[in-house]
């Protein structure tokens, strides 16, 4: 017995998990990770998507500004020369980017040595979508809208009007002219100006070749959207990161979402200007 008369009874447990109550602990916090991880990666994209369409829509104010200021859109390269000086570099001033635009020799070529070359390897973080994958010197994740064709890129037999398709193309030999709002004859809010392709593949990045298109300095960063479909592995064709579709620019400034399966040929009519096509509602 003990001094005071009582017995001792039984030792008190360890303190602590058992290495079942620790098992059961680790497996609850997977189920939890496993049932929040979806959703927190789907509010991320759902923030990136946003950020997406804030990008597209600081292009549609500047773009607005530009056409006011100079009575027309910005030209780009229709000859795809691969020399002139993009739209996205011609609405600059207006995109709180006046200090790059200054460094901008436009009377040279938009990657000429000692220069211009330095300067379109800038990243402009209003032209990258936060969804792409893919970075490189100069990136672009947003083309021009130049016109429509059924037609590949690489196949110098396109059809005779296809530079009066679309709004931003230059429409003199110089490239200094572009489209006036009022020759966008099928209305602003159903003609598309800019829409994403993002991670337009391997040759995005050369920069000497005229299919240097993903690069916002480079006047043929544009579409000639030769497939009739969205999110395709065509580096010509609409595509995005986004889950279901891409998103657009309107003549009008507004921002739109495009699902993968949009009729082709409301596709095709909003990437005219003037093709008096009957499509309805635009998306």
């Amino acid at each position: 017995g003990s001094r005071d008369g009582r017995l001792a009874g039984p030792a008190p447990p360890p303190a602590g998990f058992s290495l079942v109550e620790l098992l059961v602990v680790i497996g609850i916090i997977g189920l939890l990770v496993g049932l929040t991880l979806p959703a927190l990666q789907s509010f991320r994209e759902s923030a990136r998507r946003v950020q997406c369409g804030t990008n597209l829509h600081a292009m549609g104010v500047a773009l607005t500004a530009y056409e006011s200021a100079r009575r027309c859109f910005p030209p780009g390269d229709d000859a795809f020369s691969g020399r002139g000086h993009a739209w996205s570099s011609f609405i600059l001033p207006f995109l709180d980017a006046e200090t790059v635009a200054r460094r901008i020799n436009y009377a040279q070529a938009w990657n000429a040595p000692g220069g211009n070359a330095e300067i379109a390897d800038l990243v402009l973080g209003t032209y990258v979508c936060p969804s792409g994958i893919q970075m490189f010197p100069g990136k672009q994740d947003y083309g021009g809208i130049l016109g429509s064709a059924v037609v590949l890129r690489d196949d110098d037999r396109l059809p005779p009007d296809w530079e009066h398709g679309g709004v931003l193309y230059a429409t003199d030999a110089a490239h200094r002219s572009g489209v006036k709002a009022a020759q966008v004859a099928d209305g602003l809010a159903n003609t598309l100006l800019v829409s994403e392709g993002v991670d337009r593949g391997s040759r995005a990045m050369d920069n000497e070749s005229p299919i240097g298109n993903a690069r916002w300095a480079c006047g043929t960063n544009c579409f000639l959207l030769s497939s009739r479909v969205i999110n395709t592995p065509d580096v010509d064709s609409f595509n995005s990161h986004h889950r279901g579709g891409v998103q657009g620019l309107y003549a009008d400034g507004r921002v739109a979402f495009m699902v993968d399966d949009t009729e082709p040929t409301v596709l095709m009519a909003i990437c005219t200007k003037a093709g008096r096509e009957a499509v309805g509602q635009a998306p």
